[in-house]
């Protein structure tokens, strides 16, 4: 009888630091807000940055900021009278960002944002001028076929001057998975933080993402091995590449955290599409 009281008394300690951790997250998040509300170089859209704005989580500064993908790109969606997280996009071009189509949302107003400096969490986002849908992509019935985009940025007020990813039509061996890190708050928004990380992926054999998911493969995709990342990535996964080099940009994401598989639409596959709509004769 003893023991079992001992027993719970500990649960009971433990239940309630656990709920007093959870408040102060929430609460930190909330001061962060308030903060990033008059920090410059947002475009004077103060939503966008207090919707997904970027927190300062991470001190680990020793990866070089040019190893951290500067071209990865965080598009932001607004439908109704607030802004949030849609997904992840690469700048190429100077003033483009290839992504998925299914990011964008018929009616919604969206935004990108570049991540400047990660010392000092800087930030600025950019209107989107227009999009081009790849038109082979059905948005009635979305699947991961034909599942790309790009989109002009306005970069007229505040140009971007750090480089862009690159594009060509070349077929890669070896990728990298770049990793934009997120939280989640107890209302389970979803919010960036300041860290970037990269690892090595596998392309696999495609029949593992049919079995897993359904879809049949072509060279327009790739299914990726992503078992040796041992955290769960439904949130935080951007595009892939090779260097400096697009390769793949989201399709479909993992179910749930056990399952290893994802599937990216192959940018290399739409490199003449890409420079075609961008009126780009040669690149990459």
């Amino acid at each position: 009888m003893k023991a079992a009281c001992i027993i719970l008394t500990v649960i009971i300690f433990v239940a309630i630091m656990a709920v007093c951790v959870m408040v102060k997250f929430a609460t930190d998040i909330t001061v962060e807000d308030r903060k990033r509300e008059f920090m410059p170089g947002n475009g004077g859209v103060y939503e966008v940055a207090r919707s997904i704005g970027v927190f300062a989580l991470s001190d680990n500064l020793t990866l070089p900021i040019a190893d951290r993908f500067p071209y990865v790109a965080a598009i932001a969606r607004n439908s109704s009278n607030s802004w949030s997280f849609a997904c992840f996009g690469s700048l190429i071009l100077i003033k483009w960002i290839v992504t998925s189509a299914h990011c964008r949302k018929p009616g919604a107003t969206h935004r990108v944002l570049l991540l400047y400096n990660y010392v000092n969490n800087y930030t600025h986002t950019y209107p989107i001028l227009f999009w081009r849908i790849n038109e082979k992509y059905n948005g009635s019935n979305p699947s991961p076929r034909n599942d790309i985009a790009i989109a002009k940025l306005n970069l007229i007020t505040h140009p971007y001057l750090s480089k862009s990813s690159v594009i060509d039509t070349n077929k890669v061996k070896e990728l990298e998975a770049t990793i934009w890190k997120t939280v989640s708050t107890m209302g389970r928004e979803v919010y960036l933080t300041n860290n970037v990380d990269k690892f090595d992926v596998k392309i696999t054999n495609p029949q593992k993402c049919f079995e897993s998911y359904g879809v049949k493969m072509d060279d327009s995709l790739i299914c990726v091995d992503l078992s040796d990342y041992e955290d769960c990535f439904i949130h935080e996964f951007g595009p892939i590449y090779s260097g400096d080099k697009l390769v793949g940009t989201l399709a479909m994401k993992p179910r749930d955290c056990d399952l290893k598989l994802a599937i990216f639409t192959n940018v290399s596959y739409y490199a003449h599409w890409i420079l075609k709509i961008t009126h780009t004769p040669l690149y990459g």
